[in-house]
């Protein structure tokens, strides 16, 4: 009769490198510089709600064979969108809520909402490049003053580093930290170019004395 015959070195090597492999976690916290954006001011007085999602953004994902990533970059993306908002409307007033749905708007001239729809990365293992790859779906709505939706359109920003010495958490971090401004640029170029926009400015000139 034959029998099995544990290995103790081997079986707690095995264990080992299983445990090692279900434990592997990616926690990224995004940092980097957050410029201010040189664009054209719009005349325009606008209100600015940003929920608590976007202000606290976190991506989590489990991958197979690489375990699980945490992505947080919230800060960096409300920093950077506070000096983009303050840069392109004159001004731009941060809200603490959004106002009553129908209740026109006190003192402003609209309402604009960011909101982050989708992220996603993709890192050398699997793009079988050597670099890893961001990308971030924004979702701007603006409303007009009497607090009626104008229109909604979509933005992505896209990012990549290349995978280095300083490891994947910094890569993952200046591919993240690239598609939010990438986005933030993309957003000021196509905002005055939306016709329900151009609309909502023409009606904005004879009520609110602003110039360009």
């Amino acid at each position: 009769m034959t029998g099995f015959v544990c290995n103790r070195p081997v079986l707690l090597t095995l264990l080992a490198t299983l445990l090692l492999v279900t434990a592997c976690s990616t926690h990224v916290v995004v940092q980097g510089s957050v410029p201010t954006p040189l664009v054209a001011k719009i005349p325009a007085r606008v209100g600015i709600y940003y929920s608590d999602e976007f202000r606290n953004f976190v991506h989590q994902e489990k991958i197979d064979q690489e375990g699980s990533f945490q992505v947080d970059f919230g800060d960096q993306n409300l920093s950077f969108f506070q000096n983009l908002m303050d840069a392109l409307f004159s001004p731009a007033i941060a809200l603490d809520k959004l106002p009553a749905e129908g209740e026109p708007l006190e003192n402003l001239d609209g309402l604009l909402v960011p909101e982050i729809t989708r992220f996603g990365f993709l890192t050398p293992d699997i793009s079988g490049l050597g670099f890893y790859s961001v990308s971030i779906h924004y979702r701007l709505t603006l409303y007009d003053r009497q607090n009626h939706k104008v229109t909604d359109w979509t933005v992505v920003g896209y990012g990549k580093s290349e995978s280095s010495a300083f490891g994947s958490n910094k890569a993952l971090s200046d591919a993240t930290m690239l598609a939010i401004r990438d986005g933030g640029a993309r957003i000021a170029i196509e905002m005055s170019e939306q016709p329900a926009v151009r609309k909502w400015l023409e009606t904005l000139q004879p009520a609110s004395g602003a110039r360009p």
